[in-house]
């Protein structure tokens, strides 16, 4: 007889978990075009809009000379059986859009979709944790809205605050420029070994401390290194966020895909039990012709398509500042990789997966 007094296995409550049930990524493309460019097209004032962001983490907003506000909203589906974990990764998971702009959170409001079939409690112990999470990111939870729905859904709006010549945007990315990621990849995968009850403990528990690690030490490095460009990697993993970066430069790149850390249980899981999550796949197809994998084995081809939710942030800097910024990542034991390069070199939003370390190429760990 099953125990009624059990928590709700929340992943089993979904088709897909976090940032793994965003739209398709052709699908987005296509939705964004048919919408047109710039806010403006809308209605409305627009003077104040920084322009040029529409494909970037957050919308930027020029409230004076020296403030710039940054406004981003995200929410999903659960990434873990426990509602309090859930809430604190949600929480960790849209602050780092305004981390990703070089800006500091400071007011959220949430977005909670509840079924009515689950119990109080585990409203209110994933609301503790996406409180304590937004806590320690100095950001304060102002209110917000809830709705009744078959699924649970959970997010924020967030509100960050930045200086206008510290903005880290998309489109600053420049060929020479080093690519540097911050977190590993594959905690998408672990998430469907989890839901498809092949995942082992550990490597659940590895999953979700990576999850739950908050962006704002990695950005707070890249803004001392006065890095100009930067992303965070979520739902269309390593492979797409770099692509929008790129197209939004007008450049190319070149990874080193030795270089990329990607968690060894995820590959695992994607070699062992063909463990993948339908939206990497599906990001894989829509990057035909994008990427050339240049033989990649095929699980790390999904590592790096793999959905990310509170994935790290992906940085583009001159050597000499990924170089600063390196070093002092690693004073600090925050996670930095140096895994490429950005060029100038064929079409531009094209990435090369170019085996072995180009000149220049440095890597740390914590």
């Amino acid at each position: 007889m099953p125990d009624v007094t059990a928590p709700p296995d929340l992943l089993a409550l979904t088709p897909a978990g976090g940032c793994a049930c965003k739209i398709p990524l052709d699908r987005m493309e296509a939705l964004l075009e048919s919408l047109g460019g710039q806010p403006a097209a809308f209605g409305g004032r627009a003077d104040n809009l920084v322009p040029g962001t529409q494909r970037d983490d957050a919308a930027l907003y020029a409230l004076s000379g020296d403030l710039t506000l940054a406004f981003s909203t995200d929410f999903g589906t659960p990434v873990s059986r426990d509602a309090e974990t859930w809430g604190r990764i949600a929480a960790m998971n849209t602050v780092s859009d305004i981390y990703a702009m070089g800006a500091e959170p400071f007011l959220a409001l949430g977005i909670l979709g509840w079924p009515a079939h689950l119990p109080h409690e585990s409203v209110a112990r994933l609301m503790r944790g996406a409180v304590s999470a937004l806590r320690e990111c100095s950001t304060q939870l102002a209110g917000g809205h809830s709705i009744a729905s078959e699924s649970p859904i959970f997010g924020l709006c967030v509100v960050g605050a930045a200086r206008p010549d510290r903005v880290m945007l998309n489109g600053n990315a420049r060929p020479g420029h080093r690519l540097i990621v911050t977190k590993p990849l594959g905690t998408g995968i672990v998430v469907a070994g989890q839901k498809a009850e092949v995942a082992t403990v550990e490597a659940v528990l590895e999953a979700e401390s990576v999850m739950l690690a908050s962006n704002r030490a990695a950005a707070e490095l890249a803004r001392d290194a006065r890095v100009d460009a930067a992303t965070d990697i979520t739902g269309y993993g390593l492979v797409g966020h770099l692509r929008t970066m790129l197209l939004a430069s007008g450049c190319s790149a070149a990874v080193v895909p030795e270089a990329v850390p990607v968690l060894p249980y995820a590959l695992e899981l994607a070699e062992a039990h063909g463990i993948v999550p339908n939206s990497a796949e599906r990001t894989y197809f829509a990057l035909e012709g994008w990427v050339d994998w240049c033989g990649l084995p095929f699980a790390r081809r999904m590592a790096f398509c793999d959905p990310q939710t509170s994935g790290g942030l992906l940085l583009a800097a001159p050597p000499e500042r990924a170089q600063a910024l390196l070093r002092r990542a690693a004073e600090c034991g925050q996670m930095a990789v140096d895994v490429g390069e950005v060029t100038d070199t064929g079409t531009p939003g094209t990435i090369m997966m170019a085996p072995g370390n180009p000149d220049g190429a440095a890597r740390n760990g914590r």
